[in-house]
């Protein structure tokens, strides 16, 4: 018999997030439809949901078949599905599970000590489970993972005589923790289990949340503890004439104070109230006035309230900020147990974890809990991180926060800081600015955006939200990492753009029009431009001026979709009737493509723009609304593509920054702007970040990258052909 562990192994993250396919199980994406799952059944949002995460699939021909009954083998393989199907070091003992489609799931919960087989050495993969042994296994398996609940009262179930005693204790487990329910009041214990049973109780059981012992988190986040201290505040306090019970909301206790000459009963600021001894108030506390409490104080005004103040006490403690999302069981120095971001209390943000200040450490050996919404009425908070939650995802993936920008000036940071942030359970540098562009592409930014007084947190041309898996609701902190380590590149990005011709020399200027002619790119072949057709800036009406005296017959919009451009020319005071020429005809496509050139939708996007270049004649335009950044990685594409130089793509790289800002060329500005390209070439040729470009032949890597996109060979030549071959006429 192989040794087997004491606890599982199995993380909360991997238990309720991870639905890898597995034999018989599916892969983790859109649920199937279910030919013999009725749409109204008690089971489908169980089954449902159990198939989107991978955790169980159908048995064939568009079946689920809810009504089979659930074997020993299907059960643990679904828990080893959760677990994301970790890799098993050897074989299991038993002797009956070789070639099994369940053999690794068999290994694992052996290993994980959840199983040791129904006898004489063998598994029993092909047995039935009964719904008391299904209420057994997933109870036992919740209380490894810290689920706690007080065991239910099975005595309302009319068969709870027939529960075994060997099952009776994990059953009322299970029951208490919502996870296995009955029917009509019965639990009906021996009854074998069916499939549609087994979703329903993953599903429950998927929605537990679980607390984990403090200490792992402790030793994590040890850097994370700020100095800070109790604030001086203002609560109540009175002695009882009587036995009083009461709940405490924010901790989730019952409280009952008695008369006795030392329980005091205190009010917080929030309204919370709990029991405490005469003596430990009469040194925490004075009267509101600041003079020295008295034992008559309460004694001669039972069941009435009177005003506390706290005695400032700053810099005697360290405390550490747990998002609401993390569960923590918190075993205090004296006795008591305490849990972190309990959910059946208000938690603001999440709690904090305190503990006192030994010689200018933390003193982890005496951690307590102090609910996240009073902490900051209590304690100091100048040296907290700032938190929020984000509200919104926008379209590219940007994250806003439910936290305006003035609250990290309050904190004392400023722009030009680099910040640390925590968010989804990762630590980020990230530079404090106020627009994408402040930082390169593919680069982190938080930005405070001035025009609608919004905290964004992002990435330049580049999917935060999905890059890092972040979904509304979650907490997102913010601590300096470095003060002023981003300054000089952000006063360097500092540009000021205006949407009035007349402070531009030309309309070419103005509109950021130009042919592009390096490498092998016939002259009056290809321009690039800001939106003819999107007046958000005002160019408009002055771009399409200039394709029609370029005579350009094929556009690529890269950025509207045709109802946004439908909506364009509906618009009163729409201005640019070339372009819509151009589009009726069939000679504009419209590709509504995002910032992110690394994301498969924008590669797949892109490669249909060039199949259209190729299908149609030109002169060419191709713009998305400044003609800037997803211009800019297109126009690098091409230009690599037709054999143009380092040194002539990022030249015309910067021509949109000269027309636009008036950067000047050559300057400091100008050559750490021009960095962004250079990034892009990099990411054009596969390279990490810093890589030397100077060896790497650029036409071959654009090549590489358009066959890594779809195109082929013939469509490549295609495209190079098209624009190195003059107009003709």
């Amino acid at each position: 018999m192989k040794e087997r562990k004491k606890l599982l192994s199995l993380t909360l993250a991997a238990a309720l997030t991870l639905g890898i396919s597995a034999p018989a199980m599916a892969a983790e994406g859109t649920a199937p439809v279910f030919t013999d799952v009725a749409s109204d059944a008690w089971y489908a949002p169980a089954v449902s949901y159990v198939s989107e995460k991978g955790i169980m699939n159908g048995t064939g021909d568009n079946a689920f078949g809810p009504s089979l009954t659930v074997t020993r083998g299907m059960v643990y393989q679904t828990l080893y599905n959760m677990a994301g199907r970790p890799a098993v070091a050897e074989a299991a003992s038993f002797n009956d599970v070789s070639d099994q489609w369940y053999a690794d799931a068999a290994a694992w919960a052996e290993d994980e000590g959840l199983t040791t087989g129904v006898g004489q050495g063998a598994f029993g993969g092909e047995r039935a489970m009964t719904r008391q042994e299904l209420g057994k296994v997933f109870a036992d398996y919740a209380d490894a993972q810290g689920a706690q609940a007080d065991n239910a009262d099975l005595s309302t179930y009319a068969d709870a005589a027939s529960v075994a005693d060997w099952a009776k204790d994990g059953m009322e487990r299970a029951v208490a923790l919502g996870i296995l329910s009955g029917s009509q009041n019965k639990l009906n214990p021996t009854g074998t289990a069916q499939r549609s049973e087994l979703a329903q109780i993953l599903m429950n059981f998927g929605q537990l949340t679980f607390e984990t012992p403090a200490e792992d988190y402790i030793k994590a986040h040890a850097e994370d503890f700020f100095l800070t201290g109790k604030a001086e505040y203002t609560i109540q306090g009175m002695m009882v004439s009587k036995d009083t019970t009461f709940h405490n909301d924010l901790e989730n206790v019952d409280y009952t104070a008695t008369d006795d000459g030392e329980s005091v009963v205190l009010k917080g600021t929030v309204g919370e109230q709990w029991v405490t001894k005469l003596s430990k108030v009469l040194e925490t506390y004075t009267k509101a006035d600041g003079t020295a409490l008295k034992a008559e104080d309460f004694t001669s005004s039972k069941d009435t309230f009177i005003d506390l103040k706290t005695k400032a006490e700053p810099d005697t403690n360290f405390a550490c900020f747990v998002p609401k999302d993390v569960r923590l069981t918190v075993n205090t120095a004296w006795g008591d147990v305490l849990h972190v971001n309990d959910p059946v209390s208000e938690h603001g943000y999440g709690d904090y974890l305190v503990c006192p200040n030994k010689d200018g450490k933390p003193d982890f050996s005496d951690v307590w809990v102090v609910n996240g919404a009073i902490f900051a009425n209590t304690y100091d908070v100048s040296r907290a991180p700032v938190v929020g939650s984000v509200a919104a995802i926008e379209k590219y993936g940007n994250l806003d926060l439910d936290i305006k920008p003035e609250v990290l000036y309050t904190a004392g940071l400023e722009l030009g800081d680099v910040l640390d942030v925590t968010v989804n359970g990762q630590s980020l540098e990230i530079p404090f600015c106020t627009a994408y562009s402040d930082v390169n592409t593919g680069e982190c930014v938080v930005r405070d955006n001035k025009e609608s007084d919004i905290l964004v947190v992002a990435i330049n041309m580049g999917n935060f939200a999905g890059t890092y898996g972040v979904e509304e609701g979650d907490i997102v902190t913010f601590t300096l990492a470095e003060k002023a380590g981003y300054l000089g590149q952000y006063q360097a990005h500092q540009l000021e753009r205006t949407n009035e011709r007349s402070d531009y020399a030309s309309d070419e200027v103005f509109a950021n029009f130009r042919a592009i002619t390096v490498g092998d790119i016939a002259e009056g072949v290809l321009y690039r431009t800001s939106s003819p057709v999107n007046p958000e800036i005002g160019r408009a009406a002055y771009a399409d001026d200039l394709i029609e005296k370029a005579g350009v017959k094929t556009v690529v919009n890269l950025a509207d979709d045709d109802e946004a451009i439908q909506g364009y020319f509906a618009a009163e005071g729409f201005d640019s009737p070339y372009y819509k020429g151009l589009y009726e005809a069939g000679n504009v496509i419209a590709l509504n493509m995002g910032v992110d050139y690394k994301a498969a939708d924008f590669q797949a996007k892109l490669k249909t723009g060039l199949q259209f270049m190729i299908a149609h004649e030109g002169p060419y335009a191709f713009h998305c609304t400044e003609g800037k950044d997803r211009a800019g990685f297109t126009a690098i594409l091409l230009e690599a593509l037709m054999g143009a130089s380092q040194e002539e793509i990022m030249a015309d790289y910067m021509v949109s920054y000269e027309n636009y800002y008036h950067v000047e060329k050559n300057s400091e500005q100008y050559k750490l702007i021009s960095e962004v390209a250079v990034g892009m070439l990099r990411d054009l040729a596969g390279l990490e970040k810093g890589a030397d470009l100077s060896k790497v032949d650029l036409q071959k890597a654009a090549e590489d990258y358009l066959t890594g996109i779809g195109l082929t060979a013939d469509q490549i030549s295609a495209l190079k052909t098209n624009l190195s071959t003059p107009i003709s006429g």
